[in-house]
């Protein structure tokens, strides 16, 4: 199964993001959305997908966290 995951971008250069996933970060393709520094984003195979709400993350990180305690 292929899970999109939420980050912050913490960094842009061109379209290329520097996105953190709690500690972790990883370079992701900007070019699909329109994001800046701060913005939490959807990012599936390298490739933002979708910038979120913090309501929206907040709500995806629980859902998560409760799939991993099954």
């Amino acid at each position: 199964m292929c899970v999109a995951m939420p980050g912050k971008v913490v960094k842009l250069e061109g379209t290329v993001a520097t996105v953190d996933f709690s500690g972790n970060t990883v370079r992701a393709e900007a070019g699909l959305v329109k994001v800046k520094p701060g913005d939490y984003v959807l990012v599936h195979a390298g490739i933002i997908l979708q910038v979120l709400t913090q309501t929206d993350r907040d709500a995806i990180v629980e859902l998560l966290e409760e799939m991993d305690q099954l």
